[in-house]
């Protein structure tokens, strides 16, 4: 009788050591995701921030774009003339200042280059294409060209999420890459259309990838030609 009393009581504290190794393990496991999930929402925070900084930047060139309009500007005279001269340069202070979207007389907008601290981490290279063609962005698609804001973007996963949060969609449209390469790197004057990225026709600020999806960048149609 006691035997059978000492074995029962050995099993009732095996089975508590069990039941307590089974608890530890799942407050272990739910602090761990707890940690996890808390670690991603600060990575999502700190990456939305520098997205918003990023598009922030592209509606101010639009809106200095537009405000040029107002005061006077001939729309096809701004699209042939639109200057990025920045303070320090070489004839910024140069009369005409009209037509320079960082000067006082011209936008009026305060430079930000890509590597500046209040720039985004997650973007590079700032352009402005004067003559490039979104395909159904603007009235005439041919004889004028659009003024597009121009940003390489550093990873997918940015890319994706500023698609997410412009147009609701993490895809990311490819762009060929000689068409990538020309609008993102060279800064010269190309038409994207159906025949090199269809999902970009008539969507005016998207996230694009090259053909290898090794490279990324941000268009932003500032004034549609």
């Amino acid at each position: 009788m006691p035997s059978f009393k000492k074995n029962r009581q050995r099993g009732n504290i095996l089975i508590a050591i069990l039941v307590a190794i089974v608890v530890v393990a799942m407050l272990t496991m739910a602090v761990s995701q707890y940690s996890e999930q808390q670690s991603d929402s600060v990575t999502r925070q700190t990456q939305d921030d520098q997205i918003s900084r990023t598009l922030t930047q592209a509606s101010t060139l639009g809106s200095a774009v537009h405000q040029m309009l107002v005061n006077g500007e001939d729309p096809a005279t701004l699209y042939t003339n639109l200057s990025q001269l920045k303070p320090g340069d070489t004839g910024f202070e140069t009369a005409p200042n009209n037509f320079k979207i960082y000067h006082p007389l011209g936008g009026g907008v305060s430079y930000m280059a890509a590597s500046s601290p209040q720039a985004s981490a997650i973007a590079t290279a700032f352009n402005i294409n004067a003559a490039s063609i979104i395909k159904g962005v603007g009235p005439t698609d041919v004889t004028v060209g659009d003024i597009v804001f121009t940003a390489k973007i550093a990873s997918a996963s940015a890319c994706q999420r500023i698609n997410k949060i412009l147009n609701g969609s993490t895809t990311v449209p490819v762009l060929t890459t000689s068409t990538f390469d020309a609008l993102f790197t060279a800064g010269t004057t190309v038409t994207v259309d159906s025949s090199n990225c269809a999902s970009c026709v008539n969507v005016p600020r998207l996230c694009v990838s090259n053909t290898a999806a090794n490279a990324w960048g941000f268009y932003s149609v500032l004034l549609p030609g």
